[in-house]
């Protein structure tokens, strides 16, 4: 509420209470319960919501400090542009998005990379929003630390996960862990070159792709991986290879009884009847 309202009010009600002749005040009514006139001020709803000269005081010094040491006046809900962006920039927003200025963020994760282009962007969409210099600094903070927060929340996912399947699958090969994961890096160097590893990623997050992928290389000679000879002469040749393998190394549960010798002893058994199709195992 402007001054210059409030003094025509005090104006208009001064008749009443000043003595005529002696220019001294009458201390019969009582001024701040006065009702102010309806008729008067019926058109102006910030003076007629009030009821009585000190309903009217009040809330002139509550306006007064709503409204700040600067005069910062709301904008209306039909207020034209330029009154909302002096409204913002008196609040604090630069006069275009460019004026914003950014402290270097630190300890963020290393995938997360702030470009020119991403800042310039944040500082456009500050600017729309009519965000402060201090609102937007802030807000640009919180979030790309959130973001940093769930790429090392993935990271540590993903190690778990890793490091659960290669648990499953060091379980279920025994002794021929080392030996297949080698078997299926080779397959993909090999027959895939770069583009295939970059494909395929981290093969230890996943043990189905990898046995797979293993279950595949055993089809091929290790030495070459390639399909020169027939698909019953490759099979039987990379059986016996691991048959031999497995009956050189004294570590392999074949030889040992634990977790994992039934396992061995099917596998044993499997290549068995790839070398010799036609005679029974037991």
């Amino acid at each position: 509420m402007k001054m210059d309202t409030l003094s025509s009010i005090m104006e208009y009600l001064r008749p009443m209470y000043v003595t005529e002749g002696t220019g001294g005040v009458d201390d019969t009514p009582d001024f701040e319960a006065t009702a102010i006139p309806a008729d008067k001020y019926a058109d102006n709803p910030n003076i007629s919501k009030y009821a009585t000269i000190g309903d009217l005081i009040k809330g002139h010094g509550e306006a007064v400090k709503l409204v700040g040491a600067k005069g910062v006046i709301l904008p209306g809900e039909n207020a034209e542009q330029a009154e909302v962006d002096k409204f913002y920039n008196t609040l604090g927003r630069p006069e275009k998005s460019e004026g914003y200025k950014y402290e270097p963020l630190k300890d963020l994760h290393a995938d997360l990379k702030i470009t020119p282009e991403v800042e310039a962007n944040f500082s456009k969409f500050a600017h729309k929003h009519g965000l402060s210099q201090k609102q937007a600094a802030g807000i640009r903070g919180e979030y790309f630390g959130m973001l940093s927060q769930g790429l090392t929340k993935k990271d540590e996912a993903d190690q778990k996960t890793k490091h659960e399947a290669e648990t499953a699958l060091r379980t279920e090969w025994g002794a021929e862990y080392n030996t297949n994961l080698k078997r299926t890096q080779n397959l993909i160097d090999k027959l895939g070159g770069e583009g295939a590893k970059e494909a395929f990623g981290d093969l230890g997050n996943n043990p189905v792709v990898l046995k797979t992928l293993a279950t595949i290389a055993s089809k091929f000679s290790e030495d070459s991986f390639t399909l020169g000879t027939t698909h019953a002469e490759s099979t039987a040749s990379e059986a016996q290879r691991k048959i031999n393998e497995i009956q050189s190394n004294p570590e392999h549960m074949y030889h040992k009884t634990g977790p994992g010798h039934a396992e061995a002893m099917a596998e044993m058994k499997r290549l068995f009847e790839i070398v010799h199709p036609n005679t029974e195992t037991t």
